[in-house]
């Protein structure tokens, strides 16, 4: 059985997103991290270069969050089309089915039943076996 990994892919993909704006707003996690680097023997451009990554590290975290929710979308709702096609066939074979037997009925009650009664003349209904005016049989007796 195969899973659906993108189930839900929108709403996370929306909630890491939202997380990752504050993140990148508040540098709440900048400010808890930068100063173990601080404290560090790091100097120079390997301090710079940990201070920014950790400064933009929610930027690209936020764009593999968009690109999920994009991606998943969009699997979602090609999975869905397939589902539905699957589905209209189906129910097309089903109809040719339904369809068959009906011309098979109508057929064989045209061919077994009078569509006038031959006492009074009366028209018959499609699914009526006897005259509703003069109460006489209407199937066709073969000799």
């Amino acid at each position: 059985m195969k899973r659906n990994i993108f189930k839900y892919a929108l709403p996370i993909g929306i909630a890491g997103t939202i997380i990752c704006i504050i993140l990148f707003a508040t540098n709440w996690h900048y400010e808890l991290i930068v100063p173990i680097i601080e404290n560090s023997s790091l100097e120079g451009a390997a301090f710079k270069f940990w201070d920014d990554f950790i400064f933009y590290s929610p930027l690209p975290l936020m764009a593999l969050f968009l690109a999920y929710a994009i991606y998943g979308s969009y699997y979602n709702r090609r999975i869905a089309e397939k589902n539905l096609e699957a589905e209209v066939v189906i129910n097309h074979e089903k109809n040719i089915k339904t369809i068959t037997e009906l011309k098979n009925k109508r057929d064989w009650i045209k061919r077994n039943f009078y569509n006038n009664c031959p006492k009074c003349g009366a028209p018959s209904q499609e699914r009526e076996t006897h005259c509703v005016y003069c109460g006489i049989d209407l199937e066709i007796k073969k000799e």
